[in-house]
């Protein structure tokens, strides 16, 4: 894992024109978890998403470490929304295969079926994940954080659909990774666990301010 930190500074998402929230900096450092908190549609999967990647910030920066290289942040970080991206034609086993391929990972299927026994899926290798309950299909999910070595974890609302073992599964999980050096960003609703092991707790306020044309 990389020693680097992710640095916040002013950042600002939109939708339909207007800024969602007003300007977030922290910085956060390996081996610490950050919480993003905030009402509905205040912009919590929204700036998750610009951090993945997956869209552009409105205002403001996110760098890592001393370099605006995208590209280096997006080699060291994972990021898991609410559409989970298992192939619903594979299987459990098919599935993490596939995810190593594409990230370059070599590991083996004894290395998988014990992934797989630990996210409480033993027996489910051979299954589709378009059959798996919601709950399973978040676990099959989440264990791709465990094959992929990846410092910084980008995760929205994690803990949805998981019963309580596979909370405590997660809080295990997440407690590891950050022991082991790697750095967690995550929402959460009414997880007071979770919330009482963070180390900063970002709550997303309105903003007043319109986008300038």
């Amino acid at each position: 894992m990389t020693s680097a930190s992710l640095q916040i500074k002013n950042a600002q998402c939109q939708r339909s024109g207007e800024l969602l929230f007003a300007p977030v900096s922290f910085i956060l450092q390996p081996g610490q978890l950050a919480v993003i908190a905030g009402a509905n549609g205040s912009g919590k999967t929204t700036l998750l998403e610009a951090l993945a990647g997956l869209s552009l910030l409105r205002r403001g920066e996110a760098r890592f470490a001393q370099s605006a290289e995208q590209h280096v942040w997006l080699q060291n970080s994972h990021y898991l929304g609410h559409k989970l991206g298992n192939k619903a034609n594979l299987t459990c086993l098919e599935n993490l295969q596939f995810v190593a391929s594409i990230n370059a990972t070599s590991v083996t299927q004894h290395q998988l079926e014990l992934l797989l026994e630990e996210a409480g899926l033993a027996g489910y290798e051979y299954q589709f994940a378009n059959d798996l309950s919601a709950g399973q299909k978040k676990r099959l999910a989440l264990s791709r954080l465990l094959m992929l070595n990846k410092t910084f974890w980008l995760l929205d609302e994690p803990f949805v659909n998981l019963d309580h073992g596979g909370c405590d599964w997660l809080y295990a999980m997440i407690e590891r990774h950050l022991k082991q050096g790697g750095a967690v960003l995550l929402t959460a609703h009414d997880q007071k666990k979770i919330h009482a092991l963070a180390d900063h707790h970002i709550t997303l306020q309105p903003s007043a301010a319109e986008v300038s044309s």
